[in-house]
This record gives structure tokens, sequence and C-alpha cells, in this order.
């Protein structure tokens, strides 16, 4: 016998209900999220709908809302000083000529090239 799907939870973001669903699916719980592409396609349509919703198998329910209760509570986020090396870090890609040029073209429509800096030719080693 097929078990029933349930809602756990409903969101009004259709990315944040994806983001829950693969770590209900990670932590091997079948879930899948309702109503995503109408809340894409018809966005003032999400509150009337009930937003998209997030759907597991009954037996599944109460352990998916358990995780869920621990996603919201920061419980799967990554540490902050993890990544302390510099050379990890990406390049800074914002110049004052790209800056220009990215200004004439929003104002004028005019295409200007810009110029990269020389350390950005620099390839870094990780």
């Amino acid at each position: 016998m097929k078990s029933m799907f349930t809602t756990v939870a409903s969101y009004h973001d259709p990315i944040e209900a994806h983001i829950a669903c693969g770590r209900l699916r990670a932590e091997g719980i079948e879930a899948h999220v309702a109503d995503d592409q109408l809340a894409v396609a018809n966005w003032e349509w999400r509150l009337a709908v009930g937003g998209t919703r997030l759907r597991v198998a009954e037996v599944d329910a109460e352990r998916a809302r358990g995780v869920l209760r621990e996603l919201e509570a920061g419980g799967y986020s990554l540490d902050t000083g993890t990544h302390a090396d510099p050379a990890l870090h990406p390049p800074p890609l914002e110049s004052w000529s790209s800056r220009i040029a990215w200004a004439a073209l929003m104002l004028f429509s005019i295409p200007l090239p810009w110029r990269r800096r020389a350390s950005d030719d620099v390839v870094r080693d990780a």
C-alpha cells in the first residue's frame, strides 16, 4: 500500500521550499514541493493558494518536522570561521572603470570597454 503525502510546511518563497526539500532529501526523507510553478508564474496568488507546500509521506512527517525545526533554528548553518585563509576568498571584481562603464550602459545605452586591474590576471593557488 502506498503511503499518502501530507504537508509539513508552507513557504511564501518557492526557493526556500526547495532548499528545505533538499535538506529533507539529504536526511533520507522523500519530499516533494507542490505549487512552486504556480507561485512563480502567478506570484500574486501565493497567499491565495497557501504558498508553496512541502509534502512528505505520512510515516515521515514527524521526523521531517523535526528536521525543519532544526533547519529554522540554524542547526545546519556553516561556521563562519572555517574559511579564514585569505587566499580562498574571491578577488574583488569592481573597479572604477567597470562602474563607469556600467553607469554609461544603464544611463545612456552606450557600452564602454573597461580595463581590468593588473592583479586580476594573477591566478591564485588554492
